[in-house]
């Protein structure tokens, strides 16, 4: 059927494309949301309550009583009198795109209109933003021997923003630049004692040097070099602390007990916040495949270096049994402790190329015969070559390993 000269069909897209509308702003995404969930997530130490509501996780402070120093952008910096500290979820899609890439100025919009929605004062409040869902947050409280009360709350995940102290740089201030929010680490840290601002600044040191000891215990990798992380780009801690409190604190030695209560609440808290949001542990960290990773060596990487004669099925059992096969991991940690050692000049790379193919050679390869295999091994000129080639070998290894167990 035809209607002024018109197809069916051209009449049909004609009326979808004037149909289509513009995808929603912040703004219409702000107002759309429903907030009146607020409901009680735990009690910090100084009477301070948490709640959930909407996206975000906030911290109520009961009195005028507190000063707080915060790494964030909005409402960054020293603050008396605060009122709230928000942990905010990032909105997603296109519109939080859009907005995180029109600058600073944007982001304080939309953070205080955010606080504005769930009923606060957006001037006395103070901003943090994170991928992390506050569903993932943790919330732990310690005392000091002298009876200090400390509380940590947390969010993280660095999967995809872990970086390391140095890495090549990903933009220029004085270019502008935009805030990226995927990826990052949030510490709420109050104490129950009133701190000088010396002191304070000295927890905050003490929170982020216990947050970096914890991403090098799990050897998270940097996402810019072949480092191990020592944090995410985008990492905000906020210190709170009352200064209405009896106790009294001047200077916060690290040998101190007072640092040494912070170091292990922020570090309990986020050995558990990286497993609840991101699944990482020392057990998953640890894996082959998690290590080999940090210099470049993937499953696809792996699979290039040999044409193999089995399934899928077969490929995925057996590299499923590498993660769990500790002699291969220690063998595997062992070399790349030996390209550590090449990048900071304490071996030569020649060096270090001889001791890693032969622990490889007396370890994994002392049964092959195959010629092949020992030209091809001559061959490899760096430790991810090296670890690449033998990984390979290995997978075929347990194929065939299991083969016989199954009397295939």
């Amino acid at each position: 059927m035809v209607t002024d000269g018109l197809s069916l069909y051209t009449l049909l897209v004609k009326d979808a494309i004037t149909n289509t509308r513009a995808m929603p702003t912040w703004e219409e995404i702000i107002d759309a949301e429903v907030t009146n969930d607020r409901k009680e997530f735990g009690r910090m130490c100084s009477g301070i309550t948490v709640l959930r509501q909407g996206r975000a996780l906030i911290v109520m402070l009961p009195h005028e009583g507190f000063r707080t120093l915060s790494s964030g952008f909005t409402n960054g910096g020293f603050m008396d009198s605060a009122t709230a500290v928000l942990n905010i979820s990032d909105m997603g899609g296109k519109a939080g795109a859009d907005y995180m890439a029109e600058g600073l100025d944007t982001y304080d919009t939309v953070n205080m209109a955010y606080a504005q929605k769930l009923g606060l004062d957006p001037s006395t409040v103070i901003y943090q933003t994170t991928s992390a869902s506050m569903t993932n947050a943790v919330m732990r409280e310690d005392i000091a021997s002298g009876g200090i009360k400390v509380s940590a709350v947390m969010t993280a995940g660095i999967k995809h923003n872990a970086g390391r102290s140095g890495d090549p740089s990903s933009f220029d201030e004085s270019e502008g630049g935009s805030v990226d929010v995927e990826g990052t680490i949030i510490t709420f840290l109050a104490i129950d004692a009133d701190l000088s601002d010396g002191a304070i600044f000295q927890a905050m040191l003490v929170a982020t040097e216990a947050k970096s000891c914890v991403i090098q215990e799990l050897q998270a990798r940097s996402l810019y070099s072949q480092g191990i992380a020592t944090g995410s780009g985008t990492d905000q801690v906020v210190v709170i602390v009352n200064k209405t409190a009896e106790n009294k604190v001047e200077t916060l030695e690290r040998s101190s007990e007072l640092s040494k209560t912070i170091s292990e609440c922020v570090s309990e808290s986020l050995r558990t916040a990286l497993a609840r949001q991101a699944g990482m542990d020392v057990a998953s960290q640890w894996e082959p495949l998690e290590q080999l990773a940090r210099i470049g060596v993937t499953a696809e990487t792996i699979r290039k270096e040999a044409l193999f004669d089995a399934t899928k099925a077969q490929l995925d059992e057996a590299v499923e049994r590498l993660r769990h096969d500790t002699y291969t991991t220690t063998l595997v940690s062992a070399i790349i402790n030996i390209q550590d050692d090449i990048v900071r000049g304490l071996v030569t790379e020649q060096e270090g190329m001889a001791l890693a193919k032969d622990l490889c050679t007396r370890s994994i390869l002392s049964d092959t015969s195959d010629p092949v295999v020992k030209l091809r091994l001559g061959d490899v000129a760096s430790i991810q070559e090296l670890l690449s080639y033998v990984s390979a070998l290995k997978v075929i290894e347990t194929v065939d390993t299991r083969r016989d167990e199954i009397g295939q």
